[in-house]
């Protein structure tokens, strides 16, 4: 599945320039922050090849798409539901909570909440390892995202989400702001939902490789929802930097104002529409999010003042809520999708 995210941001800690061991200092301090830099699609070979690795990123044009804000859990809304957390990742200009905890043996992702929709919390049945400590070159493991809910008496619909995570790679990762030591991480994940126990739609199947770095605010992911297999060389690159989502320039005019409407139809299956109306002409940024704060699609357009409407094709995709970040100028409104298949 496609992403950047909240994941996709967390990393690491030791020895630069070399291999590297991940360990519980790799988790994300609250109070910080990071920018995410999107290239768009590209066709790149990094996801090829083993061993000892450069990934020089300098040749492709980045812009800035938003980011991520790592916050104490306590300062939160839904803070009662995580008591374990440790750490909240919070999109800006959502309501969109998601939460973390370090422990000695690995990061583990808890759920999310929302008050998009009017309010949606997903608690993890038990928590999902997102990354092992220690963790080096050739450390396998297996994350389990696995909610159940029982939205009217009697109907019991359970969402799965799982993958097999290898770190097959490692090496030194470019990018056209700083230059880490780096490790790469094959996500081999698997997406199913079952109401009463039967299993609805079929089974979604995604590859995602993720590069993570000694520095807890550094990373990237090379991503293509419509991949069959790990050998893809085409794909949307995405790297994170410190500081927050406005550290570059603003591309193109500057929105007043600008206003989103709910999608429609809402629940979809697998097209919807994304209605908005610009006050005047803007470039624009379209960020789809998972239920796990990870990016799964990203589109840009320079559009004039008026209403206008954004396909949003969701066939790749498993079933679920989806959140569309809609950036026009400096200006940015969130609202949530639910997608039924």
């Amino acid at each position: 599945m496609k992403r950047l995210s909240l994941l996709a941001a967390i990393v690491f800690v030791t020895t630069a320039f070399g291999q590297i061991t991940l360990n519980q200092n790799s988790a994300p301090q609250v109070g910080t922050s990071v920018s995410n830099h999107s290239g768009g699609t590209q066709v790149w070979n990094g996801a090829t090849g083993s061993g000892n690795q450069t990934w020089d990123m300098t040749s492709f044009d980045f812009g800035t798409t938003g980011g991520i804000e790592y916050l104490d859990p306590s300062t939160t809304p839904y803070s009662d539901d995580f008591p374990t957390a440790t750490t909240a990742g919070s999109v800006p200009g959502t309501s969109y909570w998601s939460y973390f905890r370090a422990a000695n043996d690995g990061l583990w992702y808890l759920g999310f909440a929302t008050d998009l929709g009017g309010g949606l919390v997903n608690i993890s049945d038990n928590d999902a390892l997102t990354l092992p400590f220690p963790c080096t070159n050739g450390t396998t493991w297996t994350t389990v995202f696995r909610v159940t809910a029982e939205p009217t008496p009697g109907v019991t619909y359970v969402s799965l989400d799982s993958a097999i995570n290898t770190v097959n790679a490692w090496g030194n990762l470019i990018t056209p702001r700083w230059t880490e030591s780096a490790l790469r991480q094959l996500r081999h994940g698997y997406s199913m939902t079952f109401v009463n126990g039967i299993q609805i739609g079929a089974t979604f199947e995604s590859w995602m490789y993720s590069w993570l770095t000694a520095n807890p605010l550094r990373g990237m992911t090379f991503t293509n929802s419509g991949a069959t297999g790990p050998e893809y060389t085409t794909g949307d690159l995405i790297y994170t930097s410190e500081g927050g989502v406005n550290a570059d320039p603003v591309r193109g005019p500057v929105a007043e104002s600008f206003r989103l409407s709910q999608n429609y139809p809402n629940p979809f299956n697998p097209t919807t529409n994304l209605p908005f109306e610009l006050a005047k002409s803007s470039h624009v940024e379209l960020t789809i999010y998972n239920e796990l704060g990870q990016a799964v699609q990203h589109m840009s357009y320079d559009l004039g003042a008026g209403q206008h409407v954004l396909p949003i094709d969701g066939s790749a995709w498993g079933s679920g809520s989806y959140f569309a970040r809609v950036m026009a100028g400096s200006e940015v409104q969130s609202t949530r999708m639910v997608l039924t298949k």
